[in-house]
């Protein structure tokens, strides 16, 4: 099985096998434990739904692939075991900022908080693989009739000029351009940071700030609002919006 595409621009990934290409209906698969993710893949693979390359939880590249899609992306977050049911709800919410999110949960887990977060569905990781795979390019399909929907295309991150080279700037700057809804700090944090602790409030004000400077020599800026001790990223601003 031949690996055909994998750039972050690519909505789909291709495979061929024999002389039928498979399009898989996950953009990406993000993982809390990627060691018992990979088994899980394994055992689904026949099914092709899911691409062979497993993101860790903060992986900068899996995240501008969500937001380069050409089409709404759908992800699929792995959560193996109940360690990180206290943050799990917030974590899902963060990430349905970029994406359409289908949790993978243990059996015994309580779906409804996560549905309440913004999950698009929740299943049990342990259901039978033709049913998981079905359930999944089920969502591919509702979110394939649905219009698309993106943040502020003003300043399309793919050809402004001020779309900073290094990496960990260029994806908050994608963030706040195509976001659904402004961001709040402590997402951010949450969504940046590894799998086990966020991204320190210093280190997120520190990159914010660097973005505000790169995007002030053009009379732009990053708009946020703090209330009750939390910021909000509204997306970018050129100092006429009444935001």
């Amino acid at each position: 099985m031949l690996l055909a595409d994998l750039s972050p621009a690519s909505p789909l990934r291709h495979f061929a096998e024999g002389d039928a290409p498979v399009t898989y209906p996950v953009d990406v698969v993000l993982s809390l434990h990627r060691e018992r993710t990979a088994a899980l893949l394994r055992s689904l693979r026949s099914q092709h739904v899911f691409p062979t390359l497993i993101h860790g939880w903060g992986t900068e590249r899996a995240y501008s692939t969500l937001l380069h899609a050409r089409q709404r992306s759908l992800t699929v977050l792995d959560v193996p075991d109940c360690r990180w049911n206290e943050t799990l709800a917030q974590r899902v919410r963060a990430l349905s900022n970029l994406s359409a999110v289908v949790v993978l949960v243990p059996e015994e887990s309580d779906p409804a908080p996560l549905l309440l977060a913004g999950a698009a569905n929740v299943m049990s990781r342990t259901a039978p693989a033709r049913e998981l795979a079905s359930r999944i390019a089920a969502e591919r399909r509702w979110l394939d009739s649905r219009k698309p929907s993106r943040g502020n295309l003003l300043y399309a991150p793919g050809s402004h000029p001020l779309r900073p080279r290094q990496s960990s700037q260029a994806l908050l700057f994608d963030m706040l351009c195509l976001a659904t809804r402004p961001w709040c700090c402590h997402e951010l944090r949450l969504l940046l940071g590894p799998v086990d602790r966020p991204m320190s409030k210093r280190a997120l004000q520190a990159r914010i700030v660097r973005l505000h400077e790169r995007l002030g020599r053009a009379g732009l800026y990053v708009n946020c609002s703090t209330q009750r001790g939390r910021t909000l990223l509204l997306g970018l601003s050129d100092g006429h919006d009444s935001a």
